[in-house]
């Protein structure tokens, strides 16, 4: 099982020295990049009795083992490949593409009539955008939009109707267990089968989602609102076991959750999902702790830990808010983004300064807790705002990755972070490959940055960073 944020909260800051104003070149970010790629491939390992197939080993720590999922495995560098591939033009990458690929497909599981299963069957883990097989159903379907590959779009149409077969289907809707989140839960899985069903222009699909969205309704905690006792908003709450824990942001809690419901409202004109999915974002707005020109949330609801990255922080839940503010026009909802970053670069003024040992704080790199999250972020709010601020914020974080990292030989790796940043600190467990919390995740958010100036961003990406509605989606004959 990966590493997943709600176990370990990295606490995010940067650490970027005052000479990185201007940030690394395209060339030297590219460079990065294709050392990455380099790198994570000396951590491939051959499937057994299946030619020209591998997997990566989830990082270079003695025992560490391969697995198929985004999460601490080969799916979520499938993806960041497939990117390198089709910007870069790189053979080792896509190379290494069709040798995962060919691996992903060999842990198809099959008993009898029963769906197919690329992860664990049980329960919502199985099924999860991170943790299971939409994950790895969306790296096929990354691979399809990247290059054109009916094969690799073959491949995610059968985990999509494997998905619909194992979930449980009630009046309310359907789902894959009682865990609503994105990272393990229905919000997730939900949102590869709407990505799925609007790029193969199957209305099954499309469907699916929409009643995933009617049950993550139906599941929702319904709480008081602070402005108005007499009305009712939703919150959505992490399952840990039978105990309903609070974790409001992104990746387990309210936040992604609301979002996920606009992108499914929105993409089958569901006015319903669409409102459960503002009335969330209201919840969090009367969450959010404003201080000054800053906007942040607690990671939980009661204590004084606020984080900042994609999993718990702003990085994360601020999409939320730019999401509604290109579905709605209104001011409030980009002005809370924006307030969001305005924190996030105080957040990383903490960590320069040096301990008592003349260090540096070390920080993590990582997509889901550090900083390429906050990179992605502001690359993405750039684009919204044009404010040039935000574009330096994201050359800074860009240089703070490149200062991090590691040469070995011609590759390029990251040591990933210890929980609390400390001075020179880091973790001990080697240094990991996926895309989440290795070095899939820091070179994709430098690819990000070397493209900060293209009129369109060319990267396909998980499904849940889109901050523009999509289109509405053809509806199916009853």
């Amino acid at each position: 099982m990966p590493r997943l944020a709600v176990v370990v909260p990295f606490l995010l800051a940067l650490a970027i020295p005052a000479k990185a104003q201007d940030g690394p070149s395209v060339d030297v970010l590219r460079a990065t990049v294709r050392g990455a790629v380099t790198w994570i491939a000396r951590q491939a390992e051959p499937v057994p009795e299946v030619e020209g197939a591998v997997l990566v080993r989830a990082s270079d720590a003695p025992g560490a083992r391969a697995q198929p999922i985004v999460y601490g495995g080969s799916a979520g560098v499938l993806l960041f490949l497939e990117n390198v591939a089709a910007v870069l033009d790189c053979a080792e990458a896509r190379a290494l593409a069709d040798r995962i690929a060919k691996g992903l497909r060999s842990c198809r599981q099959q008993e009898g009539d029963a769906p197919a299963s690329w992860n664990e069957a049980n329960g919502n883990a199985g099924a999860g955008l991170y943790t299971g097989d939409a994950g790895i159903g969306h790296a096929f379907l990354v691979r399809h939009q990247l290059r054109g590959d009916a094969e690799a779009l073959a491949t995610a149409v059968e985990i999509g109707d494997a998905l619909l077969a194992r979930s449980t289907r009630s009046e309310r809707g359907l789902g894959w267990g009682n865990q609503p989140d994105l990272i393990i839960g229905n919000a997730g899985t939900a949102l590869f089968l709407l990505e799925l069903g609007l790029a193969s222009a199957e209305p099954r699909f499309v469907d699916g989602a929409r009643q995933a969205g009617r049950e993550l309704v139906a599941m929702a905690v319904q709480e008081p609102s602070k402005a108005d006792a007499k009305q009712q908003l939703p919150t959505w709450k992490y399952m840990a076991g039978r105990r309903a824990m609070q974790m409001p942001n992104f990746s387990h809690g309210t936040a992604g959750v609301a979002y996920a419901l606009l992108r499914i409202g929105a993409a089958t004109d569901d006015a319903d999902l669409i409102a459960a999915g503002r009335a969330g974002a209201e919840w969090m707005l009367e969450l959010a702790v404003i201080e000054g020109d800053t906007c942040k949330w607690p990671a939980v609801p009661g204590q004084k830990a606020f984080l900042g990255g994609w999993c718990h922080g702003p990085a994360g839940t601020a999409r939320l808010f730019l999401l509604l503010h290109a579905m709605t026009k209104e001011e409030r909802f980009l002005q809370i983004a924006k307030q969001g970053a305005n924190f996030l670069v105080g957040y990383a003024k903490q960590a320069e300064r040096v301990g008592a040992d003349g260090k540096r704080m070390y920080v993590p790199p990582s997509y889901c807790c550090g900083v390429a999250g906050v990179l992605e972020f502001f690359c993405d709010l750039h684009r919204v705002t044009g404010d040039p601020a935000h574009a330096a914020f994201a050359r800074k974080a860009g240089q703070y990755l490149i200062d991090v990292a590691l040469v070995d030989g011609d590759g390029r790796k990251w040591k990933n972070g210890a929980s609390a940043p400390g001075p020179g600190k880091a973790d001990s467990q080697g240094h990991d490959t996926d895309l989440m919390l290795g070095a899939a995740g820091e070179a994709l958010a430098l690819l990000q940055l070397s493209l900060l100036d293209a009129k369109e961003m060319p990267l396909r990406r998980l499904p849940d960073r889109s901050i523009t509605p999509p289109p509405v989606a053809a509806k199916s004959v009853k």
